[in-house]
This record gives C-alpha cells, structure tokens and sequence, in this order.
C-alpha cells in the first residue's frame, strides 16, 4: 500500500489506540498464550485470555494483544517490505492488515501462524515480570507468568 510504512501515521495510531485493524480476526493457537495488555488509570495491566474466549469472532477488548510463546512475547506488526520470517525464511507479504509478528523484546519476525514453530528461546524476555490480574468484571484469574523448566 502506498505510503503506509513502519512508523507511519496509521500504523502509529492503531498501536497507540491499541485497536487494531484486525481485532475481530485474531490469531489464536492453543499452544501460545494470549494475555491481553491496558492501560488503566495510567498503570499497564495484563489479562491472560481463555482460548475459549479468544476463540470467539466477535472478541473484542481494547488494549494490546501479546501472544507469548518461548518466552518471546509477540505483537501483530505492519511489517515492511523484504522483511523474512525468521522461522520458515520466507518472505512476510505486503497487504493491508497486521501481517506478521514481531517479538518485543528481541525483535524477533515471523509470520503469524509461524509464531508457535520458534525454536529459540527469547534472550531478553521480560515475562517473567508481567502480573497477571483480574477485576470484579473479569473471568482471568491472578497468577504470575512462571517460567516452566
């Protein structure tokens, strides 16, 4: 799409209104873990999303989605063009929409469904940090991401 690129004004805004263009068609693998990132009161909060929840087509929540798997914790990018999935070495497209993953912490990029092959583990993983929480509203529970080797 012509002058849309990393950085850009669209790109920029989505990420910051943390609705994204694709909330209704989120990716969802059993074998990552969705947790959902907001702002509340000026204090980042994160909720772990059941699969069954995720699952559903009309799912949609403002915030962050971060899908954690092998300690990376991915997010849907607007990637730019030539960029390689580090996974199957093969070309991420260009098209509308959050086409790849990126991790966070090492930048680590993928195509979505290729997310769960990573092998690595993510060398500046801050997950082990996050708290999960809940409020009266929510069905998540409160626990910590645990490492679990």
């Amino acid at each position: 799409v012509p002058g849309l690129r990393e950085g850009s004004a669209r790109s920029s805004l989505s990420e910051a209104s943390g609705i994204s263009g694709a909330s209704s068609r989120t990716y969802v693998n059993e074998a990552s873990t969705l947790v959902l990132e907001t702002i509340e009161n000026s204090i980042k909060k994160y909720y772990l999303v059941p699969l069954s929840l995720a699952q559903r087509n009309k799912w949609k929540k403002k915030g962050t989605k971060l899908h954690i798997f092998n300690d990376h914790t991915f997010i849907a990018k607007h990637l730019p063009g030539g960029i390689i999935c580090q996974v199957c070495k093969k070309a991420l497209p260009r098209r509308l929409g959050k086409q790849g993953y990126e991790c966070r912490d090492c930048q680590f990029r993928c195509h979505k469904q290729c997310h769960v092959k990573t092998e690595s583990s993510c060398p500046n993983s801050n997950i082990h940090s996050l708290e999960l929480c809940s409020d009266a509203q929510s069905p998540f529970s409160i626990r910590k991401l645990r490492k679990t080797s």
